[in-house]
């Protein structure tokens, strides 16, 4: 079998002469014959992300009772990890600190826990994250140096390269599809964006076909298998894009509603939903084929107003309105939304374990590093963060515990994660969260 070819190879087409270019996994031929490190380019990449989800969760439900591996998972927490508690560590009991500063509900608890810093605004983002500063040492040399998703469809981001300075976000699924499959150049023109809507209904595997023939003559039969079976993804997530493309069809009962007037359209959780997996699917290809190593998801905002159809209230207002429930010890219709979350993380994590890389997968060779905006959003509280880190990072990390920050400042977690994806720093944060002691528990 010929080695003319690297884990940075592409297939590259055109359609309707705009150029595509569709990336590869890492096939097995590229890993030593124990399948753990890259034969000819050293160990398999590590990734590094982040996924947020707003309005935190209930403490009683979701934080453990016993520390260290084996702990136990209350009914909520058990809704996002059960099958992968093995791969993810529960950190608990880390503050964010606001050095005197006001706290702003819901913004200041992230921002601290991303930079560091508390804001003086409930806009300002005082320096950069620290996945941009994970960026520039590991994904530098990827075709994107981050890609930051929002499932709600903000444009809006939390990864910031410096002050004030935040990442565009992608909030459609298309459009990251557009991103990851279309070069966006012209053969023997001006540079533009090919069309998502062209890509998805004539395929960009349609467009790559001759070049992919080409490298099935280059590999073995396992890695042949491995070919089709990510060819069938990518078609099968062509196929609900152009689902979503599609307009209703001509039914004698449907009819255009008459226009309701001015107001923005409410953001129904089904739809929400969808988006993420979507999202979440196009994303574990853009990560598998190494088109970026550093990613930021977010499922819905820090003041989300996502809501069930049908209903006027949606969940961040319900998380202030509704009472808690005294046989329950909790809101029961904000609950639905956390399920939801705890149900989209264990889908996105669920993503990562299936692909397969070397003699691990995908989810072994990344750290996802989940968190929220607050403990119980009903208090507005800034202590007792919830985060999660999922997967390794090839190696880097001691996944499957839980691990109790005793009020330390979660500027100390930040610092584990920097240091342990090759950032060269040795004290992190500002004011009272300025730590040169990593949570030496997390790493290997």
């Amino acid at each position: 079998m010929s080695r003319r070819w690297t884990r940075r190879r592409i297939l590259r087409g055109a359609l309707g002469g705009v150029g595509v270019a569709v990336g590869l996994p890492l096939f097995d031929a590229l890993f030593d014959g124990h399948g753990e490190v890259l034969a000819e380019q050293g160990k398999a990449p590590a990734r590094f992300g982040t996924w947020f989800w707003g309005c935190g969760m209930n403490p009683g439900r979701w934080v453990p009772s016993k520390e260290g591996p084996g702990y136990d998972l209350p009914p909520e927490l058990a809704m996002g990890i059960e099958g992968f508690s093995h791969k993810v560590s529960v950190l608990t009991g880390f503050d964010t600190l606001l050095n005197g500063r006001n706290n702003f509900p819901h913004y200041s608890p992230p921002i601290v826990t991303l930079t560091g810093d508390s804001p003086v605004t409930d806009h300002h983002v005082p320096r950069a994250t620290f996945d941009q500063e994970i960026a520039a040492v590991i994904s530098a040399n990827s075709r994107f140096r981050s890609l930051d998703v929002h499932a709600e469809g903000e444009l809006s981001s939390w990864s910031a390269a410096g002050s004030g300075a935040t990442t565009p976000t992608v909030g459609s699924p298309l459009e990251l599809y557009q991103r990851v499959f279309g070069e966006g150049f012209q053969l023997g023109g001006d540079n533009f964006k090919p069309d998502p809507k062209v890509m998805v209904r004539k395929s960009v595997l349609s467009a790559v076909l001759e070049d992919s023939k080409s490298l099935e003559l280059e590999l073995g039969s396992h890695d042949r298998h491995r070919l089709d079976q990510y060819f069938t993804a990518v078609r099968q997530l062509e196929k609900q894009l152009e689902i979503m493309l599609s307009g209703p069809p001509e039914l004698e009962a449907c009819t255009q509603p008459k226009a309701t007037g001015k107001g923005k359209p409410a953001l129904i959780i089904d739809q929400v939903i969808t988006n993420h997996r979507l999202l979440t699917d196009l994303l574990v290809l853009a990560l598998a084929c190494d088109q970026t190593r550093v990613f930021n998801m977010t499922l819905w905002r820090l003041f989300t107003e996502v809501r069930y159809t049908g209903e006027q209230v949606g969940y961040h207002g319900l998380t202030h309105d509704e009472a808690i429930d005294t046989a329950l010890g909790y809101q029961p219709l904000s609950q639905r939304f956390l399920v939801q979350a705890m149900g989209s993380w264990r889908y996105f994590l669920k993503a990562l374990s299936e692909v397969k890389e070397g003699n691990g997968t995908l989810l072994d060779h990344v750290a996802v590093f989940a968190h929220s905006c607050t403990e119980s959003a009903k208090q507005h509280g800034t202590q007792n963060m919830p985060m999660m880190l999922a997967g390794s990072g090839a190696g880097a990390f001691a996944p499957g515990q839980h691990i109790r920050g005793g009020a330390s400042s979660v500027a100390r977690v930040a610092l584990t994660l920097q240091q342990a994806m090759g950032v060269p720093v040795s004290k992190w944060g500002v004011g009272g969260n300025e730590t040169s002691s990593p949570v030496l528990a997390l790493l290997a």
